[in-house]
């Protein structure tokens, strides 16, 4: 098979398996290639990414952004599975490391599923955190509190250890469900009843998430495993909402000491379904709504508000230990062990999938 049936092979499968044996396969094949040509060590060869999502020479390029570049074949951190494409910094006079991401937490067999980056939103600002998730190879799951919402569910509280081994990351829910103005719904148990409208984040049974206005984008159906509620879309279809900057404090939620600008977080989705989280200081919603433009969202929801609430932490795994996390962010309030042991509050975790 050729190169150009390959990487056309790779692009277009929709199953998981199948495409990362053949891309492991393209890999192999393209070494076998240059070993024959006598290409000495460290090898290099220069392919140009014209699609979404293909591999070269155990490198990644994300969907549109085709690229002409050299990379070494198969380096100890080579990244198989899909990675988030540099961007910009969002002000001139930002360091050049913002916008350039890596990669945090466990890594599977084809490399990270979570990456992040920094970025400073506006002049005089603080960087704010930003991470990106690969849905293709990370599963996610909705977490209810032990208290928040009320009632009994399969996942709730704290990751158990049997899941432990898997875990990547995990991020706080939204508001207190008393000013949320959004409902909860897992595995056929509806908490709190879901508003028609309201900014939805979805999670399906195969561990994917989605994000959009219940009922007119997404709705209930045999596949809905969990729903988590929360305000009004910050972004839909690629725009920011005008409500942003409209009474802000009551359509978005009053701080401490009711400031526009403070710690808040969101999450949102991108064109080519992967998840974008934004979190930290000096936020008011416009800002948090451009933050999660700037990475890709194209449909994204506010999470929460100050300092004590935003939070989103990275694992590895070491046996006889168990996950060993950290924040993002040192600043970041609560521990990232707190999702560990049981918790009053929602969240979502990251795992790698099977």
């Amino acid at each position: 098979m050729n190169l150009a049936l390959f990487l056309a092979v790779a692009r277009d499968l929709k199953t998981g398996f199948v495409k990362r044996f053949l891309t492991l396969c393209l890999v192999a094949s393209t070494i076998t290639f240059a070993q024959g040509l006598g290409v000495s060590t460290p090898n290099y060869l220069t392919f140009t990414n014209y699609g979404s999502d293909v591999v070269v020479m155990g490198r990644i390029f994300n969907d549109r952004s085709p690229v002409l570049s050299s990379h070494p074949i198969l380096a100890p951190d080579a990244q198989i599975w899909p990675a988030p494409r540099r961007l910009s910094p969002m002000i001139p006079q930002a360091p050049s490391y913002e916008g350039e991401w890596s990669p945090v937490g466990q890594r599977g067999l084809g490399g990270a599923v979570v990456f992040d980056t920094v970025v400073t939103p506006y002049p005089g600002a603080t960087t704010v955190s930003v991470a990106w998730i690969d849905q293709t190879n990370a599963s996610l799951s909705i977490y209810a509190g032990t208290t928040q919402p009320q009632g009994s569910f399969p996942y709730q509280g704290y990751v158990a250890p049997s899941l432990q081994s898997q875990l990547v990351a995990a991020f706080e829910g939204g508001f207190q469900f008393q000013v949320a103005n959004g409902g909860f719904y897992e595995a056929g148990t509806t908490a709190i009843p879901l508003r028609y409208g309201a900014a939805s984040l979805v999670q399906y049974d195969n561990g994917t998430l989605n994000i959009g206005s219940w009922g007119p984008e997404v709705q209930m159906n045999s596949q809905v495993y969990a729903v988590r509620q929360n305000l009004t879309l910050l972004i839909d279809n690629g725009s920011i909402s005008p409500e942003t900057q409209v009474n802000p404090l009551v359509t978005w939620g009053y701080s401490l000491g009711n400031l526009l600008a403070t710690w808040r977080s969101g999450v949102g989705i991108t064109a080519g379904g992967n998840l974008i989280w934004v979190g930290g200081p000096g936020l008011s919603p416009y800002m948090l709504a451009k933050v999660l433009q700037w990475a890709g969202a194209v449909r994204a929801m506010q999470l929460d508000i100050n300092p004590d609430w935003v939070n989103f932490a990275t694992y590895t795994y070491q046996q006889g230990i168990g996950a060993v996390g950290s924040n993002l962010s040192p600043a970041m309030y609560f521990p990232a062990s707190h999702y560990l042991s049981p918790f009053w509050r929602d969240f979502v975790a990251v795992f790698l999938r099977n």
